[in-house]
């Protein structure tokens, strides 16, 4: 099993707002165009809101939980109840991320990452001590899969494959 059938990899530095959102909507079945959601999104050199990412998530029905100050265990238990987990966060290149959770085992979380790719993870401690930028702490945003990525098998557990990888 593959957490997504597909991959999208983000252009630059910046754009990883509307790549997630891109991913979230995509398999909704809404294919928008990259230059569409970067426009939706307000997204510019400094990046994506969170209240712009959940209005554009909310303008195309994307139903979502979010929360601050969340643990390891919340996004365990959303990704084993079929939620596709969003992290705000601030990775190795000291900028403020979104990412894609895809699996958390006993010393690593695992991301569907539009920038670093869909093999990305850290450790434990890395990713809980950089879990936070100016705009939240430990913020995360789930949405319930649709049911057409749970009866596929696109649980969460196996990366992309490379030939599936679409650019922008």
């Amino acid at each position: 099993m593959r957490f997504f059938p597909f991959f999208y990899k983000q252009p630059n530095y910046w754009t990883c707002g509307p790549a997630v959102a891109r991913l979230i909507l995509h398999s909704f079945g809404q294919k928008k165009t990259f230059p569409e959601i970067i426009r939706e999104t307000k997204t510019t050199k400094a990046g994506t809101s969170n209240r712009d990412l959940k209005r554009v998530l909310k303008k195309h029905g994307v139903g979502f939980k979010e929360k601050q100050n969340a643990s390891l265990s919340e996004i365990k238990s959303k990704i084993k109840t079929h939620w596709l987990v969003v992290a705000y966060w601030i990775p190795v290149h000291r900028e403020a991320h979104y990412s894609l959770i895809k699996k958390i085992d006993t010393k690593r979380v695992y991301f569907h990452d539009t920038w670093f790719g869909a093999n990305h993870s850290y450790t434990h401690r890395h990713f809980l001590k950089n879990w936070w930028d100016g705009e939240a702490k430990k913020w995360l945003l789930a949405v319930k899969k649709p049911n057409k990525l749970i009866a596929w098998g696109f649980r969460g557990t196996y990366p992309a494959l490379s030939k599936n990888i679409r650019k922008y």
